[in-house]
């Protein structure tokens, strides 16, 4: 029988166990991505389960200190959800009927060769038939970062995500990760009784009853989770424990939105690998941009995510015309969008406690961002005709840019020569000579 490739996490003490079931292993297309001879950190087999989208875990019966049950439970809720093979070196009636009640797929015991084998074929066949009947499709997370306070990363989440929502067939979901300021319940006029934090920190409770209980609905297809806000939670959530909340996220909704607040978020650095697009918003203020060019930097130096960022260009007055060229060649790529600057009518409608509409420039133009995030491919084919145009207008959309090969970072003059500071540098060049 043909085997599509299969990844287990191996978990056996016992040397007789271990040895057989290695050596049925490496005769088969399926990967280690995890052998330890010990169970003493769940969590971190856990983590490691959930990075490497494990399919299979051979646990040694007796090596577990908590219920079975339990443990299967906490895998479950992982994105790859990976079944259980029990292998034990004596078959005790007691022992096998725990396992089955725990949801344990399999039963093995010496020797483990044949029974081994045609075990990890039944399940490489299922998992193909889950593949390309695509029966669990994994939800994409947006996230929207300022490069400085004020660049309009929160009003573009809060904004997005509403109006998504409208156009959306599936509830979807807008997360406040900015544990400084948390502003989308000022924004949303929500009282949620919960925040993230009590989701990072009950990671070993969590599934989707705990979920639906932490969430707060702001509209019929919009789910809200809101940033801490007392100042006592507000510290920094553990990476870890939040990379596999926003896996775990991604199992219930089709579309999350982040509000990461401002750059130099070590939020949102832990969190670019899950994250689909990160738009980070700059204005065309100097500060803005060297903050930006500074957060490139660092993801460059991370080596990862790169690719999923986006910039877009915010509060742009409506007869300016901007020098996308400069923009793109200080930052190292073209803004995905131009916004209006529409600060008046941010301030009313807030004043009336609502949201922007099609009333407002920023308003048509934000619905037109969250369209292409409900639905891409029409967005795409949308922005391939606007950008054979000539570009006049300061209109979203009439910039797109598409996938980023890579950051280029450039100097501290570049940005503010680009910024409308170049005279301002040269005059103290000349002054120091």
């Amino acid at each position: 029988m043909n085997m599509n490739p299969l990844s287990v996490a191996v978990v056996v003490a016992e040397r007789t166990l271990r040895e057989e079931a290695l050596g049925c292993i490496e005769n088969l297309p399926v990967r280690v991505v995890s052998d330890q001879r010990s169970l003493e950190d769940m969590e971190d087999l856990l983590d490691r389960v959930e990075r490497s989208r494990t399919d299979v875990v051979l646990l040694e019966g007796g090596l577990l200190r908590g219920p079975l049950d339990e443990f299967a439970r906490r895998l479950k809720m992982t994105a790859s959800e990976p079944v259980i093979f029990i292998l034990q070196t004596t078959a005790v009636a007691e022992n096998i009927l725990e396992a089955m009640q725990a949801g344990a797929r399999e039963f093995l015991c010496p020797p483990l060769g044949k029974a081994l084998r045609e075990a990890l074929e039944r399940l490489s066949a299922l998992r193909t038939e889950q593949v390309n009947t695509q029966t669990k499709k994994l939800g994409r997370i947006i996230g929207f970062i300022s490069a400085k306070g004020g660049c309009g990363a929160t009003t573009f989440a809060g904004h997005v995500a509403t109006m998504a929502a409208k156009q959306a067939d599936k509830p979807l979901l807008l997360a406040d990760l900015d544990f400084e300021a948390g502003l989308l319940r000022f924004i949303l006029k929500a009282k949620p009784r919960y925040s993230l934090r009590d989701a990072v920190d009950n990671m070993h409770r969590m599934d989707s009853s705990y979920w639906n209980a932490l969430v707060s609905r702001h509209d019929a297809k919009l789910e809200f989770i809101a940033a801490p806000e007392e100042l006592t939670e507000r510290d920094l959530p553990d990476p870890k424990q939040l990379g596999r909340l926003l896996r775990f996220i991604r199992t219930i909704y089709p579309i999350t939105i982040l509000d990461f607040g401002r750059c130099h978020s070590e939020v949102a650095l832990d969190t670019l690998p899950e994250l689909e697009t990160l738009f980070v918003l700059v204005t065309q203020e100097r500060l803005g941009l060297e903050n930006a060019s500074e957060f490139f930097r660092t993801v460059q130096a991370r080596a990862k995510g790169a690719e999923r960022i986006q910039i877009i260009l915010n509060k742009v007055p409506a007869k300016q015309k901007p020098d996308l060229a400069a923009i793109e060649n200080l930052l190292g790529m073209r803004p995905a969008g131009i916004y209006s600057d529409d600060s008046e009518a941010l301030y009313e409608t807030w004043s009336e406690g609502r949201l922007l509409g099609n009333e407002s420039v920023l308003g048509r133009q934000l619905a037109a961002l969250a369209k292409s995030i409900v639905t891409p491919q029409t967005s795409q084919n949308e922005s391939r005709t606007a950008a054979n145009k000539p570009s006049g207008s300061n209109s979203a959309g009439n910039n797109p840019a598409g996938k980023n090969a890579g950051i280029r970072i450039p100097s501290v003059a570049a940005i503010a020569e680009a910024a409308g500071f170049g005279r301002l540098l040269n005059l103290m060049r000349s002054s120091r000579a």
